[in-house]
């Protein structure tokens, strides 16, 4: 057997049910400071310095504990502990999980995750509010239900690439300083689409990319040309109807919003 890196001897204990050692070198996480493994094939260890994370630099210290049992690991906490009124949100811990560096990894092959809890907060503030982004995926499906859902942000972007549908029995409302849409004008008249995409842009943002700010993106609108304007637009989908005169009449709405549109922008 090696013998153990930092030259000391290494100890064994052995036991009806359970063997204590030191300076293990076989084992997989490193020589180990203090080891217990049981008859049923569980293990509790202390290892001496890994250099994980390191990065070739030096650092502190990276001793490593692990805990592997076969079956089920367990832990009752905060008995003693007082019970809080409803609505009382003081924290009152009974468990504390704190990672001065690294990550955090909870990873079920075969399994679920459950929490269950009166509140559940999750916050991603990215230390500082600079980078924080909380990501959901979901091969199969994604359900939110609530009596009260509410969705805030700087830009929200909502994409189908099948179908959307929004169902309600009660009323709907929208507001905004702008709308466009583009549905059938496409087939008639083959300019909206190229108007939408002089507009804005509908796309999905890229991990880690920042967002503009749209609070200023509608400013000092002309209320009065944009009268003038659809009011032209009005004019030529008339012609068209009167004298089928397609192609004049398209390049007239399309160049109107677009000037509309370069007004607003």
């Amino acid at each position: 057997m090696t013998q153990p890196t930092d030259g000391k001897n290494q100890e064994v204990t052995s036991k009806l049910r359970y063997v204590i050692s030191s300076g293990d070198m076989d084992a997989i996480h490193g020589m180990s400071n203090y080891q217990v493994m049981t008859q049923e094939a569980q293990v509790l260890g202390f290892y001496a310095d890994t250099g994980q994370g390191k990065g070739g630099q030096g650092g502190p210290g990276t001793g490593k504990h692990v805990l592997n049992t076969p079956g089920l690991s367990m832990e009752v906490l905060g008995r003693g502990l007082k019970v809080r009124d409803n609505g009382d949100i003081t924290q009152l811990p009974a468990k504390i999980i704190k990672c001065k560096r690294g990550d955090v990894i909870i990873d079920c092959e075969n399994g679920d995750i459950t929490l269950k809890a009166r509140n559940i907060n999750i916050q991603a503030n990215g230390a500082g509010n600079k980078d924080g982004q909380l990501l959901i995926d979901g091969a199969r499906l994604v359900d939110v239900r609530g009596p009260d859902v509410k969705i805030q942000g700087e830009k929200f972007t909502c994409r189908a690439t099948q179908e959307c549908d929004i169902v309600t029995d009660g009323f709907m409302k929208m507001k905004s300083a702008f709308k466009i849409d583009a549905q059938k004008a496409d087939e008639a008249f083959g300019t909206m689409s190229s108007v939408l995409e002089k507009a804005t842009s509908l796309n999905i943002p890229k991990v880690g990319e920042k967002l503009k700010s749209i609070e200023d993106k509608v400013k000092n609108i002309d209320t009065e040309a944009i009268g003038e304007t659809f009011g032209e637009v009005a004019g030529d989908i008339s012609n068209v109807l009167e004298e089928q005169d397609i192609g004049a009449a398209t390049q007239n709405i399309q160049d109107a919003l677009s000037g509309l549109l370069g007004g607003l922008g």
